[in-house]
């Protein structure tokens, strides 16, 4: 997973992490059930700690757009439609 990291910008870098993928699962440029890198290999292929990675996942985890699996890895969820009340 390519993912260009600002290290000068203000926004922290697992926010920056956290938009990248999560731009890619909106687009559709990430499918669902896509496994996402192993934690430990995405921060070194990123030169970041292993920690900003696991923050990047686990908001996008709260926000559903992934799930994680002990021993298994992180994967895209479908997108959940709005519910009527938010939809315009």
């Amino acid at each position: 997973m390519r993912i260009l990291l600002d290290r000068q910008s203000e926004v922290p870098l697992y926010q920056q992490i956290n938009e990248h993928i999560r731009q890619g699962i909106l687009s559709g440029s990430l499918a669902v059930d896509t496994r996402l890198p192993a934690s430990r290999q995405l921060a070194l292929d990123l030169g970041v700690n292993r920690i900003t990675v696991e923050n990047a996942y686990s908001e996008l985890e709260a926000d559903g757009l992934v799930f994680s699996r002990m021993g298994s890895g992180t994967y895209v969820l479908p997108i959940s439609p709005l519910p009527p009340v938010f939809q315009k």
